[in-house]
């Protein structure tokens, strides 16, 4: 997935500064697509020396100038494009889960804490995604005219939201077979 994809798309509901973006990615994506400022601001970069934007200064009182972000109609293109092209399967790169590959290596009360943490992360994130991501969705979709569109963003949100929850399950049956696992490892002295 390409972040200046998703911030075209983002754009084609309206012109947004890159801190409305933010708080856009917030609201609407957050759950597959985390991202920072500074990202979305070198993007927007690369997207407007690419042409796919446009940049409208706002002036403000007391205040610098406001970037306002258009997408133009090669941007609008190069979104349907993308929307069009199959993606394969995401890369996955989960440090957590070379911690308990070389589990061994740690004893039974480090691992433990390992997943113990992994839980409550889990648990932490699948609470703001339940609580924060509808209702936030539907705002955005309100403000920006995209009420059709919500059904298609709330996908989304099941895909995630079942993926946590998946995840969850594994790591509290990680935790509870750990009592059933070889102990750490002694060192091999030569």
């Amino acid at each position: 997935m390409s972040l200046p994809h998703l911030i075209l798309g983002i754009l084609k509901y309206g012109p947004q500064s890159g801190y409305d973006l933010n708080k856009a990615f917030q609201a609407s994506v957050e759950h597959f697509w985390n991202t920072e400022q500074s990202q979305i601001y070198r993007s927007l970069a690369k997207l407007h020396e690419a042409g796919w934007v446009e940049i409208e200064r706002v002036a403000q009182e007391k205040r610098p100038d406001k970037k306002m972000y258009h997408i133009t109609e090669k941007g609008l293109e190069v979104l349907r494009d993308w929307l069009a092209t199959p993606h394969g399967l995401a890369s996955s790169h989960e440090a957590w889960l070379g911690q308990v590959f070389f589990g061994i290596e740690l004893s039974k009360g480090q691992l433990k804490q390992v997943l113990e943490q992994r839980i409550a992360d889990l648990q932490q994130q699948l609470a703001h995604f339940e609580q924060t991501i509808p209702t936030s969705a539907a705002l955005y979709a309100e403000t920006y005219n995209a009420v059709s569109d919500l059904p298609y963003w709330l996908l989304t949100l099941d895909y995630g939201l079942q993926k946590l929850h998946f995840d969850l399950r594994w790591a509290q049956t990680a935790l509870a077979s750990l009592d059933h696992l070889p102990e750490k490892r002694e060192e091999q002295k030569e």
